[in-house]
């Protein structure tokens, strides 16, 4: 039983003898806060919902948009998008905007890349894999990936996939070997599993402690380690479903059930948008982006309400100890091009929620040239002597927010200390 199991069965015992759990655990810490990544695969138009260009020469904004406000969030509503309207009224006092974050590039790999690791080399871990890691001995699977892009760097043993068949599903089952040949295929009895399972366990142990120096060590530790997980997530096959979709909705509820169940601390999520091309709208931008927000902020609806119904590890509620970021890896130009699309940009959006950051505001702008203005780290506000918004810095925030040193793992930058409270 690892610490995240006894908290579960702790706070049941306390609340049948009718005690409250949450008095005995106390507040919530660092430790425990929990991150949600939803990546928006493609690259957003953020003047459809975050960004107002109305006054700006150059932009192109949306037919029948227009400017509204959400507590002291101002936002771009549209008729055909209700949903982006109901999410910023009922979030927004626990909603951060960041506007004119820059990516540094316009390629969509490298964009990605940079957007979730801060690093253009696509060999460092992402900001859900880091965090996960911090606190791995206390999960199962530390990063659960069920949907978007995502970079393990040299911390694989802390990450997994659900696959987008169900492969996570049939190697607990033992349907893989059907999907793999179609020979089907079904797990050894609990016993005899065991016994293999402990045999495993003795012959990684022993090449741990008999690996030499430098990467054979490293790679004997990571196989042990990998073991171990694989060994004590066979637990949770018959408490939850790992079948995820590439429908938020339904990558909404996996996600929200393994936090709940003590399984992950991070979990990454992906919204394509549908259709060949997604979110990369290089022709008619208003007819394909609109839909698609309208997708994506029902899909958030549907997380934030599960994060809010489901009782948390430490707090009264999963929202209350989960911070959910929401990017694209690069926003779209200002102008709509000869085929009504919009091309690459190097400015984009990120919106983050959850409690211990400056919420209800909007931090940043795009100014001229529809490029990012510079802000000060120490307030958040927009500063001719500040600083430029960069991914990078967003990253950094995040990592400390989730009590980590950001210097360990970014480069260049620093976190934002005015988003934290």
């Amino acid at each position: 039983m690892n610490r995240r199991h006894f908290i579960c069965s702790a706070s049941a015992t306390l609340a049948a003898i009718g005690l409250s759990p949450l008095a005995a655990l106390g507040a919530p810490n660092t430790a425990s806060r929990k991150l949600i990544i939803v990546f928006v695969q493609g690259g957003w138009d953020p003047t459809r919902v975050f960004a107002d260009g109305f006054d700006h020469d150059g932009v192109d904004m949306e037919e029948g948009a227009e400017r509204s406000e959400a507590g002291n969030i101002p936002y771009i509503a549209h008729i055909d998008r209700p949903s982006v309207s109901a999410f910023m009224h009922a979030n927004h006092q626990r909603m951060l905007i960041l506007n004119g974050v820059m990516v540094r590039a316009i390629a969509h790999e490298l964009c990605t890349t940079i957007a979730l690791t801060g690093d253009t080399s696509g060999l460092s871990a992402d900001w859900a894999a880091i965090a996960g890691h911090a606190e791995s001995d206390a999960y199962t699977l530390p990063h659960l990936v069920l949907g978007g892009p995502n970079f393990a760097g040299e911390l694989g043993t802390a990450v997994a996939r659900t696959g987008s068949n169900g492969q996570l599903e049939g190697l607990l089952s033992g349907d893989i070997l059907k999907l793999a040949d179609g020979t089907p295929g079904s797990l050894l009895p609990r016993p005899a599993q065991g016994i293999i399972d402990r045999y495993i366990n003795r012959r990684a142990q022993a090449r741990a402690l008999s690996a030499s120096a430098g990467m054979d060590a490293n790679l004997a530790a990571a196989f042990l380690e990998a073991n171990r997980r694989a060994t004590a997530l066979q637990d949770y096959r018959h408490v939850m479903d790992f079948t995820a979709t590439t429908d938020l909705r339904t990558q909404a509820s996996v996600g929200v059930n393994a936090l709940s169940l003590g399984l992950s601390r991070c979990v990454t999520m992906g919204h394509s948008g549908g259709g060949i091309n997604g979110w990369d709208t290089h022709s008619e931008n208003d007819d394909q982006q609109g839909p698609m927000w309208e997708n994506l902020f029902g899909g958030l609806t549907q997380l934030m309400a599960l994060l809010e119904d489901t009782p948390g590890t430490e707090a009264a509620t999963l929202a209350k100890e989960t911070t959910v970021m929401v990017l694209s890896e690069m926003g779209r130009t200002p102008a709509l091009n000869a085929n009504l699309g919009k091309d690459h940009w190097p400015f984009t959006s990120v919106m983050l929620l959850g409690d211990g950051l400056s919420t209800d505001r909007v931090v940043g702008g795009f100014g001229d040239g529809w490029m990012g203005e510079t802000i000060d780290f120490n307030s958040g506000g927009v500063s001719d002597s500040g600083r430029i918004l960069s991914i990078e810095s967003v990253g950094a925030t995040v990592l400390a927010h989730m009590g980590l040193d950001p210097g360990e793992h970014v480069t260049g930058t620093e976190p934002i200390s005015g988003l934290l409270i």
